[in-house]
């Protein structure tokens, strides 16, 4: 059996795909984020990550902001290098970004930063190691409870207006079905 293991396991992204994994015949495990991937795998899954701080760029504190890069990447691939000796013989790792990196994402700063570093490592890594594949998968706008993060930093938040229509609805956003299937594209 294909094994997965996926690391911020909670994140509403994670909750929508494992179910069709596990249908498709992998065997998911998880991680909250944070927390070091201790099961053998085949597919690595980086799910995790924070919007925080927001703000711009000059108006956040220097260690809140640092926080937030270090907590979208540098945490993100400490986790990798300690989950590497147990990978399968055939691995895929494959992180998730948020952000559209043609366009500026103003007031988000740290969590882009964070995602850049990841996404400038994947063809790295796939040079590196080519019995490994790295992919960065940008699923675009899904309806998740991150976006609550936008709606508690109210008026510090340059989209505030548009991830209100998000929450509620009133913008449509890709279902769960169309990120599995960008899943799939990649594996």
């Amino acid at each position: 059996m294909k094994r997965c293991y996926i690391v911020g396991i909670g994140s509403d992204i994670a909750q929508g795909i494992k179910p069709m994994l596990e249908r498709d015949g992998w065997s998911v495990n998880g991680a909250g984020h944070g927390r070091m991937v201790s099961k053998p795998w085949d597919l690595i899954i980086f799910a995790c990550g924070t919007l925080a701080p927001i703000g711009y760029f000059f108006s956040i504190c220097d260690y809140a902001w640092r926080a937030g890069v270090v907590s979208n990447s540098l945490a993100v691939l400490a986790n990798l290098r300690a989950a590497w000796p147990l990978r399968g013989p055939h691995p895929v790792v494959i992180f998730f970004g948020g952000p559209n990196m043609a366009k500026p994402s103003p007031t988000y700063t740290a969590y882009r930063a964070g995602k850049a570093m990841l996404e400038s490592l994947v063809s790295t890594l796939n040079v590196e190691y080519p019995e490994c594949k790295f992919a960065m998968l940008h699923p675009g706008v899904v309806r998740t409870k991150i976006h609550q993060q936008t709606i508690a930093a109210g008026s510090r938040a340059a989209n505030f207006e548009r991830v209100q229509k998000i929450v509620s609805g009133e913008e449509q956003t890709v279902s769960m079905e169309k990120v599995y299937g960008k899943l799939k594209e990649l594996l």
